[in-house]
């Protein structure tokens, strides 16, 4: 086996540990309190081809919420914040920044599909506010990862 080989085979290797699926313990879903929004922002897994893509799943872009950083979103990874109904905005960072404008309703919960790949040399990403029933089913069975969530309220 050449030296080139080996190196091949080690960074394919080192990619693919990227991809490898969340292992932190999962955070339980306490019940939502009476009057509060509950968003819950997850990440695709691997998938050749598409914008959650092999290098995607390599990246952590910072996810923030109405300015405050809340966590990074490896590949795989579920994350709830538990907000005041209204206007929210949730913006994805790496190299570049991506938002959306969330209107969160009291008493509802929001899924927030977060998108990350490679485009050319930069990563590119989509946040996308999905419905209840594909977002439901897209994080279920799937571990919570712990959040810094902004206060509600303040």
């Amino acid at each position: 086996m050449t030296a080139r080989s080996v190196a091949l085979i080690l960074a394919i290797s080192l990619v693919f540990a990227g991809c490898a699926p969340v292992s932190q313990p999962p955070v339980a879903d306490p019940p939502l309190a009476a009057g509060f929004s509950r968003i819950y922002f997850y990440r695709t897994t691997f998938s050749i081809g598409s914008e959650s893509g092999l290098f995607g799943n390599v990246a952590r872009p910072s996810l923030s919420l109405d300015g405050k950083t809340v966590a990074e979103t490896p590949a795989g990874s579920v994350i709830f914040c538990d907000v005041l109904p209204g206007r929210h905005e949730v913006a994805v960072r790496a190299n570049q920044r991506y938002t959306l404008d969330l209107a969160a309703k009291p008493d509802r919960t929001h899924y927030v599909k977060l998108d990350w790949g490679m485009g050319g040399l930069t990563g590119q990403g989509h946040v996308t506010e999905v419905a209840a029933s594909v977002g439901s089913q897209d994080i279920e069975g799937r571990p919570r990862l712990a959040a810094t969530c902004p206060q509600a309220g303040g």
